[in-house]
């Protein structure tokens, strides 16, 4: 048997260099190849087909951005929202150069998804615009989005893209003033819902489903933003906020309230005549001398008329 062969060291490190180089080489020709048979099959619309090849090239190179928007695209062309964000998210943390392709895309696949009636895949797709900026939320789905928004309790969320759509100066449908005054109202801000209650009955059908719905909380907000008023020392505001409740007659459990409210102030400017009205009509409305405001009423009215509580 012939002794084994010795080579020198310096010649076996060349070897190992060279073998080295050669698989790196051909791994990364394997993962070009990959990705450009991904590109022809997605070119030719089989989706599936190009998925496989950008996996396989994923696994020959790691998920380089390359990949990965490749990835994500082909998803958001499936419609699948889950799986294209698995994509875009690491995508984006990698190179945020890619911000308005993935926007882009993540448009596409929310509007595919209000055609769908899929508005939670639509909000999911859209959520990390809305991170971005709602500059980022293309203005014909800010609508959509608000309203699932709102439709989940979301108000805080809803009333911030309805207040973008707004500010536009596109015609908007009434139901948007009408939802961004409920998100004021939730959110404790029934000054500002008063308007826009206003702009919505002005521009909606009496036959629309939230006209009646819209009536009770416009009274509604009448009335609290007047006890406000009234609270902060702005009686003349409180005032007028009062006298269209009423007129409105809505809601029905607060006008009582409403008139022996008015009495109360109207008294404090020294309007005795005016006040006494406006007691009395707590007892026009309440008969049978019943409702919660009567007796005050009965009193003030003795006051004014005998300056006595008997």
């Amino acid at each position: 048997m012939p002794p084994a062969r010795s080579y020198p060291k310096r010649l076996v490190i060349a070897i190992f260099v060279c073998a080295a180089a050669f698989a790196a080489v051909a791994c990364i020709d394997e993962a070009d190849r990959s990705l450009a048979s991904g590109d022809r099959w997605l070119g030719v619309g089989d989706l599936d087909a190009a998925i496989a090849e950008y996996k396989l090239a994923r696994r020959q190179r790691g998920p380089v951005p390359a990949i990965l928007v490749r990835l994500g695209h082909v998803y958001a062309l499936r419609g699948d929202v889950d799986e294209a964000l698995e994509y875009f998210e690491p995508l984006l943390e990698q190179d945020s150069s890619y911000r308005y392709q993935v926007a882009t895309d993540l448009a596409v696949l929310a509007t595919v998804a209000r055609e769908r009636g899929a508005s939670e895949n639509m909000a999911r797709a859209l959520q990390p615009l809305v991170g971005w900026g709602l500059g980022f939320v293309p203005r014909e789905l800010q609508p959509s989005l608000a309203h699932h928004y709102w439709s989940d309790g979301d108000y805080a969320r809803s009333l911030a893209l309805y207040l973008s759509v707004l500010d536009d100066s596109a015609e908007v449908a009434p139901s948007v003033y009408y939802e961004a005054g409920r998100a004021y109202e939730e959110l404790s801000g029934c000054e500002r819902a008063i308007p826009l209650f206003e702009a919505y009955m002005s521009r909606a059908n009496r036959r629309d489903e939230n006209m009646d719905s819209a009536r009770w909380h416009y009274g509604n907000c009448l009335f609290l933003a007047a006890d406000e008023d009234r609270a902060v020392g702005r009686p003349g505001a409180a005032l007028q906020k009062l006298d269209e409740m009423v007129q409105l007659g809505v809601p029905r459990t607060y006008v009582d309230d409403a008139h022996f409210l008015r009495g109360e102030m109207l008294l404090a400017l020294g309007r005795t005549e005016s006040a006494l009205a406006a007691y009395q009509r707590v007892l026009d409305l309440n008969p049978a001398r019943s409702g919660a405001q009567v007796r005050r009423a009965e009193e003030r009215i003795r006051q004014i008329r005998f300056g006595s509580d008997e």
